[in-house]
C-alpha cells in the first residue's frame, strides 16, 4: 500500500461507519471526513460471519458494521499487500480483493482521496503498517 495513504489513514483512526449501502456491485461505506468506494470483491468476516459481494443477503450484512468504528487496517494477504483488511470495533473484518488494474476501490480521508492500483508498485510493494 502507498506509504502516504497508510500514514494518513493510521493517524485519523477510529473512522466511525455513518452510513453503508450495497447495490449496484457497489459498496459504499462512509461517516464523519472520510469515504469508502469498493467496486472490486470483498467480504465481511468474523465470530462465524463470512458474507461476501455475492451472497445472498449480503446488503442486510453490510449493516452491519453501521455505527462501528474501524479501529485497525493490515494487508488481507501477506501474498499481495495492495488489498486491506479493514478491522471493526465489534472484532469483524472488511476484507477487499482487487483484482483489476482499474481503481477497485477509492478511499478519502481527511480531503485526500486514494485509488488503489493493485499493479502500482507504491502499493504492491508496501503493507498496510503505518
Amino acid at each position: 500500500m502507498a506509504e502516504p495513504f497508510a500514514r494518513l489513514l493510521h493517524a485519523a483512526l477510529p473512522l466511525t461507519v455513518d452510513q453503508v449501502s450495497w447495490g449496484d456491485e457497489v459498496l459504499t461505506v462512509w461517516g464523519p471526513g472520510w469515504s469508502l468506494g469498493v467496486t472490486c470483491a470483498w467480504r465481511l468476516v468474523g465470530a462465524g460471519l463470512v458474507v461476501g459481494w455475492e451472497s445472498v443477503g449480503a446488503r442486510a450484512a453490510v449493516e452491519r458494521v453501521r455505527g462501528l468504528d474501524i479501529v485497525g487496517c493490515e494487508a488481507q494477504s501477506s501474498f499481495f499487500p495492495a488489498d486491506p483488511r479493514f478491522l471493526m470495533s465489534d472484532g469483524t473484518a472488511l476484507e477487499l480483493f482487487s483484482a483489476h488494474d482499474l481503481e477497485p476501490w477509492v478511499m478519502t480521508v481527511g480531503g485526500t482521496t486514494f485509488a488503489a492500483s493493485p499493479t502500482g508498485q507504491e502499493w504492491v510493494g508496501r503493507s498496510f503498517a503505518p
